[in-house]
């Protein structure tokens, strides 16, 4: 064989193992807290635009929580009386978006990277949600997105997402439902008597993914996550923990917003955003 052919071809491969860039995965959850796993949210894209973390990608789930879009309305979306009865935390994520119902047999994922894109909203929906696309595709089913971020399986939607532009950052998040109690979803949400024309009614007609897919398991869900958005951001995955600084981060923004009412029930809450601000750039400098 020709020497220099052969290192050629040996540098070839090293170059293009070099380009493949890692993905960081995170299972870290604490499904009794749900104000602590949304406060976590926030912190890993904090963390992330400071660049202490490399892009990452979160899998996790809450214990019986109801999540609020950010602009949403606690009264307008949730029986509040029923939720008190049946023991569910109300928690407002920092992101746009819907009210979402939480519960063990519903798996959440978020993505944070850093890219400079032309069009950031166009590249979260058009081009990064491509990743839960190509994971459910893996489970054998065929998805399509309506509203644009709505994920539909034969007429019924399977899971919602949101996401922002902060920080310098690109985050999404969404939640699959995997095996979820969806009487108790009907009975905490409520459904809108009457639906703009420019949005598809599926929004509001909602199914298990376990219907569609036999031995759906969290395990499956996971492993297909992982799966799709190391191809679509043509990365190689690897699991970590939390940093200490985003472990401290969460904590700030759980005991100064995420924890009190002010936030999560009001429209327009009133927090103490420069304190918080502060003390976040202490820990992170």
């Amino acid at each position: 064989m020709n020497l220099s052919l052969f290192n050629f071809k040996r540098l070839n491969y090293f170059f293009y193992v070099s380009l493949i860039m890692p993905i960081r995965v995170l299972t870290y959850e604490t499904p009794r807290n749900p104000h602590l796993n949304l406060a976590f949210e926030e912190a890993l894209a904090r963390v992330r635009a400071k660049d202490l973390v490399e892009d990452t990608l979160r899998i996790w789930r809450n214990e019986k929580a109801l999540v609020l879009g950010y602009f949403r309305n606690a009264e307008d979306d949730i029986n509040l009386l029923r939720a008190k009865e049946m023991n569910f935390s109300i928690v407002r994520r920092f992101s746009g978006g819907g009210t979402v119902y939480h519960d063990l047999g519903c798996v959440n994922y978020s993505i944070v990277i850093k890219r400079s894109v032309r069009f950031p909203v166009s590249y979260l929906y058009n081009e990064l949600l491509k990743g839960t696309l190509i994971a459910l595709k893996k489970l054998g089913i065929k998805p399509h997105i309506k509203n644009t971020n709505d994920i539909v399986v034969n007429g019924k939607k399977i899971s919602g997402t949101a996401g922002s532009i902060k920080w310098n950052v690109l985050f999404l998040h969404g939640s699959i439902l995997i095996n979820s109690d969806l009487n108790m979803l009907y009975f905490l949400l409520k459904v809108p008597k009457s639906v703009k024309d420019s949005i598809d009614p599926v929004k509001y007609r909602v199914a298990n993914l376990s219907r569609f897919v036999e031995d759906l398991n969290y395990e499956k869900m996971r492993d297909a996550l992982i799966f799709g958005y190391s191809k679509v951001l043509s990365a190689k995955p690897y699991f970590d923990n939390p940093t200490k600084k985003e472990l401290k981060v969460a904590q700030i923004l759980y005991k100064q917003k995420y924890s009190k009412e002010e936030w999560n029930l009001k429209r327009s809450p009133n927090i103490d955003t420069k304190k918080i601000e502060r003390k976040i750039e202490e820990v992170l400098g």
